[in-house]
């Protein structure tokens, strides 16, 4: 089932998203789309932060069943980058192969991960199991214009540390 929503292929290319969740979503909506989700826990505002030195909101919520969190950035009220944290019993190989199917080889492949590319979405596959949907023409936007300050890893590194 939860295979079945992560690699749901649109007519053309990469999918925009995971279940319910698209990317260019406002934040309403994907807040109202995250409490009705099954795979989510979200718990309302408490879940909505903001990127450290930045105005740029994320949603970051436990997930239920196979998906272990969902973090979800915004850039001017868009949904811009979904990051999956995958659980038990999936498995990088497994998941690896359903994308295979569904969107041929990715275009870079290495040992910490898988890419693909269709001109509007960038998948990713990191290594031990995270799945990442990102808009490309908005982060090329937000690279161009250096307004990408810090990494959701970097975040989650941040976050990790403070709960040592």
């Amino acid at each position: 089932m939860l295979l079945t929503a992560l690699l749901r292929a649109q007519d053309s290319g990469i999918q925009r998203g995971f279940s319910d969740i698209a990317l260019g979503m406002t934040l309403a909506e994907a807040k109202s789309a995250l409490e009705a989700d099954p795979y989510f826990a979200y718990r309302g505002d408490p879940d909505v932060q903001f990127l450290p030195a930045t105005e740029i909101p994320l949603v970051d919520t436990d997930g239920r069943g196979f998906v272990s969190r969902g973090v979800f950035q915004f850039q001017d009220d868009l949904l811009f980058v979904i990051t999956l944290e995958l659980a038990d019993p999936l498995d990088y190989f497994s998941v690896y192969t359903s994308l295979v199917e569904q969107y041929g080889e990715p275009i870079e492949l290495s040992p910490d991960g898988a890419r693909w590319e269709d001109g509007t979405t960038r998948l990713l596959l990191e290594r031990p199991l995270i799945v990442k949907y990102i808009d490309q023409l908005t982060m090329d936007q937000l690279i161009e214009t250096g307004q990408v300050q810090e990494s959701l890893d970097a975040v989650a590194r941040d976050r990790f540390l403070e709960e040592l």
